[in-house]
């Protein structure tokens, strides 16, 4: 199943709801149709339909159909990410708003929770990203380190604040990203950046470190995000591995 197929239909269809083309109480054309109107397969249909009742926009019943329960996400932002594409498509459904930049030489204990090199010198952009239906409640605080030599992307970040920073450190710099290491944990918000979140002090939270590297390994961008818990869920799927007899 193409992740990134689905995701577009998924993005698609929120717009068609939102918009009201498919007005609340309605349902949306059949499995079949959706396919032709797509020209995908039925598992990529039924992966973005999925989306949307994770996000609370639709419900499904047998012999009914899929109706259109709300016309905005319910309680946050519910995203599947499988890829590098996935992560870009993301970036491509939010604003990113800059708060400040400041450079630094990582120390012992950075370099040890961030995957970074003692003694080298880096930058960090802090920034709050928005989807632009809700800006009240912004998505999530990102921290992004990246070595001082790509110092240029700063200025990128500012013109272009829906494109990923590790995406314009390819495009400027002509590195590819092979592959993203990601730890997840849950965290309490500090008051600091529950006050930039509009959330409560000492909530729940959700705190995504995610590690860029290129072909060979090396490490290009990390980036430390969190988020509310009650605006962003994170969604995989795990597959069985086919053995041969």
């Amino acid at each position: 199943m193409n992740q990134t197929r689905y995701a577009v239909v998924a993005k698609d269809l929120m717009e068609a709801i939102s918009s009201g083309r498919y007005p609340v109480g309605t349902l949306l054309p059949t499995e079949f149709e959706l396919c032709e109107l797509y020209d995908v397969s039925r598992h990529t249909v039924r992966a973005a339909i999925t989306q949307l009742q994770n996000q609370g926009l639709v419900s499904r019943r047998k012999r009914v159909g899929t109706r259109v329960e709300a016309s905005s996400p319910q309680g946050g932002y519910s995203q599947s990410l499988a890829s590098v594409s996935d992560l870009v498509h993301l970036a491509e459904t939010q604003m990113r708003s800059i708060q400040h930049v400041h450079h630094f030489v990582a120390d012992i204990a950075q370099a040890r929770r961030l995957g970074l090199e003692p003694g080298e010198h880096y930058f960090c952009v802090s920034s709050i990203r928005v989807d632009q239906q809700n800006a009240r409640a912004p998505l999530c605080w990102t921290d992004v380190y990246a070595q001082d030599v790509y110092a240029e992307v700063i200025e990128l970040a500012e013109q272009h604040p829906d494109q990923l920073i590790a995406a314009l450190i390819e495009q400027h710099f002509a590195r590819t990203i092979d592959v993203v290491d990601q730890q997840v944990r849950a965290v309490l918000l500090t008051p600091e950046i529950a006050k930039s979140l509009n959330a409560e002090p000492g909530s729940p939270g959700l705190n995504i470190i995610r590690q860029y590297r290129d072909e060979d390994g090396a490490l290009m961008v990390v980036s430390e995000t969190i988020h509310p818990e009650d605006r962003f869920t994170l969604v995989t799927q795990m597959k069985r591995e086919r053995t041969s007899a």
